[in-house]
């Protein structure tokens, strides 16, 4: 029997140009582990990726089906409001075919009973982790030829029951490399899964279940290091876990004893983790051991905002890790929402002044980062369900799972309105200007190859600081018509700096 792995169209869109946060980075692991869990269960397996599609439902229709295949399983994505392809792409295979349609991932975990009704000819959804379930549903499909009630399935009038986590990692088959994943130099890899922090606006512990971190046997890590470097060329490790380095000695040693692994095999590696898991001492022992970058999730430079989002960290707490990570060498990369929904002006400015002074604003590309983002609030997540009990949800016909809200102070959704187009301007021209010059330049100068003799990376970063800085001074005291012509004052400078 055979069954079609596919990733559902999410185009980019202008509203989210830069933003990733559709899914954890762990979910670029999911159809590589489902075809996996396929093959050794005894089927052909076939993995079709749609990514970059916005239309042409038809014809990814006929793709599809010209795969003959037995079962047909979306791996479904926040869409950024291309969902109607996918459900017109779903109506066309109903159409043509009777092959069982199904879905898995976090999407369609924490929008199952929304999902089912808005997308009716989709037939069954894998909730939360999937690899177990998956493999009893193709056994059982093997026998029975339709698709039954089983832990961990949810089906149209049925009740679902759930199904245990797997404790056991180990267990878990070698995943494949596919779609965007094989155009990476880097390899995604993950040590563990799940996290022990309570943050608000995260999805990983929606979709697990719980809070807490199972790990994975070392053994079977460095096993899988070794199968899957020898497919393809690969020049660095990247560990997709949420946090890489939990509490303790144990911990320790183990991160530690990871970054040997990386070692011997004579790679970089980077990872993800907490700045409160970090210090000089642990920091030393994986630098030297190949680490080449780290992604700290400060989120705020608040404490007011830390507590709010239970980030469960303060900001000396983030000011002693950026410091740890700046003395290793480490490249180090931020997460960081400045514009929290309860967010008001003065902890605008606290935030400003706060990376000012780690000088984290020194660099046009980190600058236009860590200046925009406002929190993502999709359907299924604890940030939907509150805004929506406090009657701050502001719903679009056009994005199904996914909602603007009100901010606290309006002033400040004025501000982070102004920067989100800003930026847009921004990310657009240094596109262009990369697709002009043909290169993406001299990697962290702010550089661009052979560019415009009028771009002068300088002046990009100085004036994405200036905008930000008048805009949440003219917040308050300016007419709607006067924030207007200062913001398209800024976005046309910005644009001629550009072309």
């Amino acid at each position: 029997m055979k069954i079609a792995i596919i990733e559902n169209p999410r185009p980019r869109t202008l509203e989210h140009y830069n933003d990733v946060a559709n899914a954890p980075l762990s979910a670029s692991l999911n159809s590589g582990y489902a075809l996996a869990v396929a093959r050794q269960a005894g089927w052909d397996a076939v993995y079709l990726d749609f990514t970059p599609h916005a239309g042409d439902a038809a014809g990814i229709a006929g793709r599809i089906l010209a795969e003959a295949a037995d079962l047909i399983l979306f791996h479904w994505v926040y869409a950024w409001g291309h969902e109607t392809v996918v459900c017109d792409l779903l109506e066309l295979l109903c159409r043509e075919s009777v092959v069982p349609l199904g879905a898995f991932g976090i999407f369609p975990t924490l929008a199952r009973q929304r999902l089912l009704r808005y997308a009716p000819h989709l037939d069954f959804i894998l909730i939360g982790e999937f690899e177990e379930t998956l493999a009893d549903l193709l056994r059982d499909f093997s026998v029975a030829g339709a698709i039954r009630p089983l832990p961990g399935v949810i089906l149209r009038d049925h009740a679902v029951a759930a199904r245990p986590l797997i404790d056991d990692l180990a267990r878990l088959p070698l995943p494949d490399d596919v779609g965007s994943n094989q155009g990476y130099p880097s390899l995604n890899i993950a040590a563990s899964r799940g996290c022990f922090g309570q943050c608000s606006f995260c999805f990983i512990r929606s979709y697990y279940g719980c809070s807490r971190r199972r790990l994975r046997p070392l053994a079977s890590l460095e096993q899988e290091m070794e199968t899957r470097l020898a497919r393809r060329a690969i020049r660095s490790i990247y560990f997709v876990d949420p946090t890489f380095i939990g509490h303790g000695g144990t911990e320790r040693k183990r991160a530690v004893e990871i970054g040997s692994m990386a070692q011997r095999f004579g790679l970089p590696f980077g990872f993800e983790t907490r700045v409160d898991t970090l210090d000089e001492g642990i920091m030393e022992i994986l630098a030297a051991h190949g680490a080449e970058s780290v992604f700290l999730g400060i989120e705020s430079g608040c404490d007011s905002v830390l507590q709010r989002i239970g980030k469960r960290i303060n900001t000396e707490q983030i000011r002693r890790a950026v410091r740890i990570v700046r003395r290793s060498g480490v490249r180090l990369n931020l997460g960081f929402i400045m514009f929290e929904p309860d967010t008001c002006l003065a902890e605008l400015e606290e935030n400003y002044a706060f990376l000012e002074d780690l000088e984290l604003l020194d660099h046009h590309e980190l600058t236009a980062n860590l200046l925009y983002h406002n929190q993502i609030v999709l359907y299924g997540s604890m940030a939907w369900r509150r805004f929506k009990r406090e009657k701050r949800l502001l719903l679009d016909g056009r994005l199904p799972f996914e909602a603007r809200y009100r901010f606290r102070d309006e002033r400040v959704g004025l501000v982070c309105a102004a920067m989100g187009r800003l930026s847009a301007a921004y990310f657009g021209g240094m596109d262009a200007l990369r697709g002009m010059t043909g290169t993406a330049g001299q990697e962290g100068s702010g550089v661009i190859g052979n560019a415009p003799q009028e771009f002068s990376p300088d002046d990009v970063n100085a004036l994405l600081k200036d905008a930000f800085q008048s805009f949440c001074a003219a917040a308050g005291n300016l007419s709607s018509n006067s924030f207007t012509t200062m913001e398209e004052r800024y976005r046309h400078s910005l644009q001629k700096m550009l072309l």
